[in-house]
């Protein structure tokens, strides 16, 4: 994979707010010799739902697929028929849906458009050369992007729930208390359900020096789930479901309580750099100071393309919560059930040592 030898750090960063959060999301190409992360944020996806979106897309083998699935995946989600009653599900068939989406012709002009490899490139001069031919000519052939495709992990939030749905690996943390809690799985070939997947429909699950150690399927891709990708969606006779790699996300939920802090949205360019707990850390210190989101998360960036692992495309995206529902309260004091005046301890002494219990 291509590397430059000093890395490109100007940042694109944006930040919003609404009354219930604020975000901010920048994104750097780093050592790369080109960017192919992409992300989205829109803080009003649904008024009648009051639903907020997030996504970070990271690509592989060119920026088509991940720029194509910010530019579209939260307006399908927003019109399909379960996104009002039934978010999971909707998430989950959007997800699958961007990979029909993308077999589509018109699909095929937008991604070409945004290029990155040869395969765009030669079906866009197919596009071109075909506009010269008699209209019954045949169309230049299109199977999709069979060699490049992207992670997507992208939130909900919805009331007092965080909705996360997962494709690859990209991760979303909550701070919850000073905690972290991953609320995404990081789904590498390796992991022990994708490994039976992938093993069923024929492939296998390699580590080996050449490849840097790492785990992939056939020596070649390093994640088990993706949008795009379909070389590895081609085993005929298997649902999407059970091809080599499917789109089909993982979804988690999380209450908003009183503790929940914020959220951090990130592809794996941030957490090869950071565990969870350093990266949770790293914003409380920053919040701490009164910066910021859109500081801190520049700051997170300056710092992951300085350590030795730091050689990815880098996308990390802050979520803060303005409104937390209260602590619940504590259980009311209850005085001694003896009915006499000469109890030991008065009434009023009882509630002070609630109160003092409840600090340590």
């Amino acid at each position: 994979m291509a590397a430059l030898s000093v890395p490109v750090t100007a940042m694109a960063t944006e930040s919003g707010e609404n009354g219930r959060l604020s975000y901010a999301v920048s994104a750097m190409q780093g050592y790369r010799d080109n960017m192919e992360d992409a992300h989205k944020a829109v803080l009003n996806l649904d008024a009648v739902t009051a639903t907020s979106f997030f996504g970070v897309y990271d690509g592989h083998g060119g920026p088509a697929v991940s720029k194509y699935c910010a530019k579209h995946l939260h307006n399908e989600l927003r019109k399909h028929a379960d996104f009002g009653h039934d978010p999971i599900a909707a998430l989950q068939r959007t997800f699958l849906r961007m990979d029909e989406k993308m077999k589509t012709r018109k699909a095929a002009k937008e991604l070409c458009e945004y290029g990155g490899n040869e395969y765009w490139e030669n079906y866009k001069k197919a596009i071109h050369s075909s506009r010269f031919r008699f209209c019954w000519a045949e169309k230049p052939p299109y199977d999709g992007p069979i060699s490049d495709g992207c992670t997507a992990c992208v939130v909900l939030i919805r009331g007092n729930h965080i909705i996360v749905a997962n494709a690859g690996d990209s991760r979303c943390v909550l701070s919850r208390n000073d905690h972290p809690i991953a609320l995404s799985t990081d789904f590498k070939p390796d992991v022990p359900g994708e490994r039976v997947r992938i093993e069923s429909a024929g492939r296998s699950v390699t580590v080996t020096e050449a490849r840097g150690n790492i785990p992939r399927i056939d020596e070649g891709i390093a994640i088990s789930r993706s949008l795009g990708d379909m070389t590895y969606k081609d085993v005929e006779g298997l649902s999407p479901l059970q091809q080599p790699i499917t789109a089909l996300p993982e979804v988690r939920t999380e209450d908003i309580t009183h503790d929940a802090q914020f959220l951090i949205l990130a592809c794996d360019g941030i957490w090869d750099c950071m565990t969870n707990q350093q990266a949770v850390d790293f914003v409380r210190m920053y919040l701490a100071s009164d910066v910021s989101l859109a500081y801190i998360c520049e700051a997170i960036l300056t710092h992951c393309v300085a350590t030795p692992r730091g050689r990815d495309n880098m996308t990390v995206m802050l979520i803060r919560f303005k409104i937390t529902p209260p602590p619940p309260p504590l259980p009311p004091t209850i005085p001694p059930a003896s009915g006499h005046s000469d109890d030991k301890v008065p009434p009023a002494a009882t509630t002070t040592e609630a109160g003092s219990s409840s600090r340590s």
